[in-house]
Order: C-alpha cells, then sequence, then structure tokens
C-alpha cells in the first residue's frame, strides 16, 4: 500500500554450514512469513561467517521467494562469492543496489572492506548513492552494516566502528529525501539520531551483544534471535524489535 509498508529488518545470520545457525535464521524467516503483511526483507550484513560459497548457497535457499529483499555486506562476508551468489539468486550483483517499492525506495551501501572488521564508505560508494537518490521519486532509506554512531560498547566503538561517519552525515544532509538508516554489525537493537534522521540497528540472530564493554565473552550465543519490524507511512517510521522465544525456536 503506497505510504504505509512494512519492512522485516534482519541482520548478523552469520552462517557457517552448522545446524544451529540455520535453525536460528530459518526460525526468524519463519516467524516474518506468518506476519500478516511484510513488504520487503532487508538484511544489513554478515550474511555468512566465512564468506564461503557454501554459506551463501544456505542464506539464499533460506529467503522467502515471494518477498522482495535486498541485502548488503558485511565485515565476515566477501565480495567475489557474495556478488557471484546474489547473481545466482536473481538479485543484482552490485554491492550498493536498491529496491524500489511503491512509495519508498532503500538504497544499501556497502561499508564493508574484505579482511577488516572496521568499515569504510569508499567514494565510488558514496557517489552511486547519490545518483540512486537523486533518481528516487519516494522517501529514501539507506541500510549498511556498519552503524554510524557509537553504541556505548567500548571495544565495538573504537575497534569495530564505521571510520568517515562525517562523509554519509553530508550525504545524508545534501539528500532530504532520506528519512532513516537501517544498520547491523553490533548484534543488538538499538536507536539513534544521526545527521537529523533515526539510525534504527536490528538484533543479531547468531547471538546477541553483551552490553557495559564485556568481552568474554563479547556476545552471547545463547541469547534469543530476534529482528526489527519497520513501518513506513509517508516519511514517518515506527520500529518494533522483535525477539523469539525458546518455543519458536524450536
Amino acid at each position: 500500500m503506497t505510504g504505509n509498508l512494512t519492512i522485516a529488518h534482519l541482520s548478523d545470520p552469520h552462517l557457517d554450514g552448522s545446524a544451529r545457525r540455520r535453525e536460528r535464521f530459518e526460525a526468524v524467516l519463519r516467524h516474518v512469513v506468518e506476519l500478516p503483511e511484510v513488504d520487503a526483507i532487508v538484511v544489513s550484513g554478515d550474511l555468512a561467517d566465512h564468506g564461503r560459497a557454501e554459506e551463501y548457497a544456505e542464506f539464499f535457499a533460506a529467503l522467502p521467494t515471494e518477498i522482495p529483499t535486498l541485502v548488503c555486506a558485511g565485515n565476515h562476508d566477501l565480495t567475489g562469492p557474495l556478488q557471484e551468489a546474489k547473481a545466482r539468486a536473481g538479485m543484482s550483483a552490485q554491492p550498493d543496489d536498491a529496491l524500489h517499492l511503491d512509495g519508498l525506495v532503500i538504497v544499501a551501501l556497502d561499508s564493508h572492506v574484505d579482511g577488516r572488521d572496521d568499515g569504510m564508505l569508499d567514494a565510488p560508494t558514496l557517489a552511486q548513492a547519490r545518483r540512486l537518490i537523486a533518481e528516487a521519486s519516494a522517501p529514501v532509506v539507506l541500510v549498511l552494516h556498519h552503524p554510524p554512531v557509537p553504541v556505548g560498547h567500548r571495544t565495538v566503538d573504537e575497534s569495530y566502528p564505521l571510520r568517515n561517519p562525517d562523509d554519509l552525515a553530508r550525504l545524508i544532509q545534501d539528500s532530504p529525501a532520506v528519512v532513516a538508516v537501517f544498520s547491523g554489525h553490533v548484534h543488538t537493537a538499538f536507536t539513534a539520531t544521526f545527521a537529523g534522521v533515526p539510525v534504527l540497528g536490528a538484533p543479531g540472530i547468531v547471538s546477541r551483544l553483551r552490553l557495559g564493554s564485556r568481552i568474554n565473552p563479547i556476545a552471547d550465543p545463547d541469547a534469543m534471535p530476534g529482528f526489527a519490524l519497520h513501518t513506513v507511512v509517508g516519511r514517518s517510521i515506527r520500529t518494533v524489535f522483535h525477539t523469539l522465544s525458546p518455543s519458536e525456536l524450536a
């Protein structure tokens, strides 16, 4: 419906061929598919844990074919294997792509750098984003893996951040059509304001970040997986964070 769209925002499944991670991802997808109406699925990175072809094959095989889907790369993803897997799945192999819905355009920004945990938006990525935003005839949401704001965990904020958030801020400030930013990477649900728009981070599927800068371990693999559900009405966004129950994971 024009001006009233529901976006399921998933992040960080980190598929590695293990049954446990596949089951967590599939449980979240089942929950999404059972919702009354979902107009699109967005996955904000770390689709695979090692960037292997077989991990991407597992990821794309699990996606529901009836819901339009946009993915972006995370720090665990690798450019070549991901592009090949996207092409085999019938998606654009370009890392910076857009999903056009009736009343909304979702633009993927590739912030990952092969082999690094921190992120960077390079000049070609920013230029492509400007072009896609300029071509949009509807409000625009940007999605990237690395959040452009600190989340309050010292290790994450100092060691794994987006290194050039100011460049993203300039892009947003120059682009009145942009109404929000979706991100992942930190394995926790969060909200913030950046360059005058909301930043909405999806919880992790593989695990959840342990708050308070705890690092041993830094994430809890036994915490229930979750996702964000964004309802977009014109330029306004309402977000509800869903956490699966143990029975839904079984």
